[in-house]
């Protein structure tokens, strides 16, 4: 005989009575709830966010912090979900690899799934053996497939809810040191790079500047007095500084009187002629 009790099925064999079980909640966090929900999701996105700094599971690209692949798979495993890697294959046009990742529960519930590619199109892998584009294939699906079940999560944990290893990413861009030569050989030498006509201008701007700032000194530059030489070379290093941030040796044209008369009239802030209008 079977009645309902309070909107229970039970079965009644005899004195025996045998609850149906309730069903299980439907989401990872083991309460249908909302409130529930946010509550936990919110408290593993503070532990998420503690171990995800302290172990360096993240990287700063732009202006976002984005979760690599091991941070993604430990939300998995918080949460009781775990990626599989349904197939890879090979691509030719585009070249590269191509995989699919699906996302799973303990009891076999599919939660996520995402296909992910890694092509030699893209800066970094064009040089690269195949084993390793078809690895960060995998791990793109896979990061991209726990995205799909876990992304809010790690937004509440403060982070891109984009997995690191979808975002475009530059080659790495030395810092090149501002030009400062160390003594006038030095940099006889870098204008020399440029070319004799360069290297014959600097010798015309540098006397015009002397003339200018000291007019009444007429004796060969290496009798100057200490203090006029040593500005001298102040000049000669920012303007040699503009030169080679402005201009590149194997750039054509090579820079014209203009461009060398304006570098020193910026560091000088004095009307300088040149070789034209002196000549004239």
């Amino acid at each position: 005989m079977t009645e309902t009790i309070q909107g229970e099925v039970v079965e009644q064999v005899g004195q025996a009575l045998e609850l149906a079980e309730a069903p299980p909640p439907t989401t990872l966090f083991r309460t249908d709830d909302p409130a529930e929900v946010v509550i936990k999701a919110t408290a593993i996105a503070n532990v998420l966010s503690k171990v995800l700094r302290d172990k360096k599971l993240t990287v700063k690209i732009g202006k976002g912090e984005h979760v690599l692949v091991e941070g993604w798979t430990l939300l998995g495993t918080m949460l009781g979900v775990f990626p599989i890697c349904e197939w890879t294959r090979k691509l030719t046009n585009p070249e590269g690899w191509e995989a699919r990742v699906i996302v799973k529960t303990l009891s076999g519930a599919t939660v996520g799934a995402a296909e992910a590619e890694c092509l030699r199109s893209e800066n970094m892998w064009g040089q690269r053996d195949d084993y390793a584009l078809r690895s960060m294939a995998q791990t793109r699906a896979t990061s991209k497939a726990l995205r799909q079940p876990l992304g809010f999560v790690v937004t509440l944990a403060g982070f891109s809810a984009t997995p690191a290893e979808e975002m475009p990413r530059e080659p790495e861009r030395k810092e090149t040191p501002a030009y400062k030569p160390s003594s006038w050989k030095q940099l006889w030498e870098t204008l020399g790079t440029y070319g004799e006509p360069v290297t014959e201008l600097w010798k015309v701007f540098n006397a015009q500047t002397l003339k200018y700032e000291h007019p009444e000194v007429t004796e060969d530059m290496k009798q100057l007095p200490k203090e006029i030489k040593d500005k001298l070379w102040a000049y000669n290093v920012d303007a040699s500084r503009m030169l080679v941030e402005g201009f590149s040796p194997d750039e054509l044209p090579p820079p014209t009187v203009d461009d060398i008369r304006d570098i020193w009239q910026k560091v000088t802030g004095a009307e300088l002629a040149g070789p034209v209008e002196e000549a004239s």
